[in-house]
């Protein structure tokens, strides 16, 4: 049933498929970018009339190439703020309204590693909602804030007379500093009337997050260890916060066959293996287009697509086993450390893109360059980018989805619900979302993924041979026990939806409609 109530959704970053490429691409960066386009799909599925907020960025992070948004959606308004003329476009995501802010000068790049001009798109942005607001005569019943960059909303809205309902709720996704704003800066800076000084300045420096829980009313993590992780580290507000986890667009990241066969209520063991085949052929296909290199289709793939940073690990955890996993089963690799381990027979692909300014991240990806081209020729697959295509591609191809950041480091990873989503099997941290719909694969037929516990690679290593073995038993001797680990999987990916997550959000909002 529709809502009585409207809600203002903020954030920094949206993936809008009706964009097209590249300015879908341009205006996603990572999990809070897709989880953002996946609320508004969720919101509207439920009926909640939601207005979504974020900035339009005017060059695409990764190929440098410029939008020229006038090719791509028309602009509605001009809005001054704070003396800057700022372009509102309207886009229609999945049958929600969204106001997209345009200002070549200031919102350049997304994720900008120019920390000042960081600042004043996090300002502008702050200004620019509740202005937009005001001149469309549209008064919220709650403001839904993601990550501290859209924290000086609040103070701004809390001053203007115009609203007469001045709810907040503030939405943390990462535990991970980089993630927490904080500037060196001046105060003045914000614009913002002085008596939130303190709010916002915190040890010397502007503290966004902080700042954000202080001036909501209530707060929520993404998943219920991220809800624990941080009442620890925000004590003092322990009191208004709680734990919603993620979920993921199904329609969004399904595969078409897969949507073909399940709209025909025909979905298998069997049909699920048939469709994953040709999914699986497709991306290969995909590899082969972007790369040149061509993977063999009777082993299986070890796939993930991922933003690169330091605490998702994925250089420290397969440098030491990648060889004996990537070689032949029945041959053996000695692994320094490790001693003589046997092949798996696994071929990796991987995709993903590290901040310019992550000098860590960047060296990752020169080493899986590398691994590419001379250490595991013909057998791992690494592309330097990140895009709605791969993200698809991907997780519909994919025999193996693998992730593996620090526990409790992830709040919770959406790249293993949409591998799911189609019936693939995950092997990652037990941590996040995951620890709570990944069910541990036993003999007995129950279970849909592994977990890398204890946390170590030669763990990555053993649990990725249960894989290869359950694999390769159905490839040469017809077991169907991988196809049950597979059926397995696709059901669960029915439950993370994104719409049974909004219905808890609704919840949210019915307690803050009824404050004072």
């Amino acid at each position: 049933m529709a809502s009585k109530y409207t809600v203002v959704f903020v954030t920094p970053e949206m993936l809008m498929p009706e964009l097209g490429e590249p300015a879908c691409g341009a205006n996603f960066r990572g999990g809070l970018g897709i989880l953002a386009g996946d609320i508004m799909k969720g919101l509207a599925e439920r009926g909640v009339y939601t207005i979504g907020f974020t900035p339009l960025y005017h060059q695409h992070w990764m190929t440098k190439e410029t939008i020229n948004y006038d090719t791509v959606l028309p602009r509605a308004f001009e809005q001054d703020v704070l003396g800057n003329k700022i372009s509102v476009r309207k886009i229609n995501r999945a049958g929600m309204p969204v106001c997209g802010l345009e200002y070549h000068d200031i919102y350049d790049y997304l994720y900008t590693a120019d920390r000042g001009k960081r600042l004043t798109q996090e300002v502008i942005l702050g200004h620019a909602v509740p202005a937009i607001l005001k001149k469309l005569g549209i008064k919220p019943d709650i403001f839904w804030l993601q990550e501290g960059h859209t924290a000086v909303v609040a103070p701004i809205v809390l001053e203007e007379p115009f609203f007469t309902k001045k709810r907040f709720l503030f939405t943390t996704h990462t535990p991970v500093p980089e993630g927490m704003e904080k500037f060196f800066g001046r105060f003045d800076e914000l614009k913002i009337h002085g008596k939130y000084y303190h709010t916002f300045v915190h040890n010397g420096l502007i503290d966004m997050t902080r700042a954000a829980m202080i001036l909501s009313q209530k707060i929520n993590a993404v998943s219920l260890e991220h809800e624990c992780v941080t009442k620890n580290m925000f004590p003092e507000h322990a009191g208004k916060i709680t734990g919603i986890t993620n979920g993921s667009d199904r329609e969004l990241w399904l595969s078409p066959r897969l949507k073909t066969l399940e709209n025909a209520g025909n979905i298998t063991p069997t049909s699920l293996a048939w469709a994953h085949k040709h999914d699986k052929q497709d991306l290969i296909d995909f590899i082969f287009q972007k790369t040149g290199k061509k993977l063999d289709p009777q082993k299986p793939i070890l796939g993930w697509v991922r933003r690169l940073a330091w605490y998702k690990q994925q250089y420290p955890m397969l440098n030491p086993i990648i060889d004996a996993v990537c070689a032949d089963r029945g041959t053996f690799i000695e692994v320094p450390c490790l001693g003589r381990l046997e092949g798996l027979g696994f071929q990796h692909f991987g995709a993903g893109q590290a901040h310019e300014s992550d000098n860590t991240c960047l060296g990752w990806m020169g080493e899986f360059h590398n691994w590419m081209e001379n250490r595991l020729r013909d057998r791992f697959i690494f592309i330097p980018k990140y895009s709605l295509e791969l993200l698809q591609y991907a997780a519909w191809g994919s025999d193996v989805w693998f992730s593996c950041p620090i526990p409790c480091m992830e709040a919770c990873g959406t790249s293993e619900e949409r591998a799911m989503v189609n019936g693939v099997p995950d092997i990652t941290t037990r941590s996040g979302g995951a620890a709570e719909y990944l069910r541990v694969w036993g003999n007995n037929g129950i279970g849909n993924g592994l977990f890398i516990e204890p946390y170590q690679p030669i763990t990555l290593y053993y649990k990725l041979r249960e894989f290869s073995d359950l694999y390769y038993d159905w490839v040469l001797n017809g077991n169907t026990r991988w196809l049950q680990l597979r059926m397995n999987a696709f059901e669960t990916g029915k439950t993370l939806d994104i719409v049974p997550m909004i219905e808890k959000y609704e919840k949210i909002f019915e307690e803050l409609l009824r404050l004072p």
